[in-house]
């Protein structure tokens, strides 16, 4: 499956050069990060983290796609086992279910970029 986020209507992200397209953020890594073992004395008081990492895309579908900007979260166990608790989702395997939960956790928390806001991006399988 391809999860990605898709703008609802295209926006110009080269402001030199006018170039306009949809976008589409993918989330290409949600890392689960154990650090209870780094150092002579453990991880801290955040031992277990998780790490999103979202890319956006314009003119995805083609063969000239450019990735145009980033988003990343961390967020603590906790933060995550909320969220994660609160969706319910459209695929049924785990591996689909953090990529769906990792995108909608993006589309919930991005700010404002290139005029779009959280409510300008549609989930698609």
């Amino acid at each position: 499956m391809s999860h990605k986020l898709i703008s609802d209507k295209s926006v110009i992200y080269n402001a030199q050069t006018l170039e306009s397209s949809y976008l589409v953020i993918t989330c290409p890594q949600t890392t689960f990060i154990n650090q209870s073992n780094n150092g002579p004395f453990g991880g801290g008081s955040n031992e277990h983290t998780v790490n999103i990492n979202g890319a956006i895309f314009a003119n995805y579908s083609s063969s000239t796609q450019q990735r145009v900007d980033g988003v990343n979260y961390t967020l603590t166990e906790p933060e995550w086992d909320t969220f994660y608790a609160s969706q319910s989702f459209e695929s049924s395997s785990s591996y689909d279910q953090v990529q769906e939960a990792s995108l909608y956790y993006i589309q919930e928390n991005i700010p404002v970029m290139f005029g779009l806001s959280s409510s300008n991006w549609i989930y698609s399988e």
